[in-house]
């Protein structure tokens, strides 16, 4: 598997009932837009998280 796709299945087990709820429909909906919305929603999401690879996980400080 590889370590982006670890981190993320990590951190999504950690979530509870509901807040895995929001990542799938997310997920869902986010598969069923274009290239240019998916682009500015990266975007966005970047703007607002910064590069989540160099940064330190908030719950484990990794």
């Amino acid at each position: 598997m590889d370590e982006k796709v670890k981190r993320l299945v990590k951190v999504y087990s950690e979530l509870d009932w509901s807040e895995r709820k929001v990542v799938r429909d997310f997920i869902e909906d986010f598969e069923k837009k274009e290239f240019s919305e998916k682009r500015a929603i990266n975007e966005a999401l970047n703007k607002s998280l910064g590069p989540l690879m160099t940064n330190a996980c908030p719950y484990c400080g990794k």
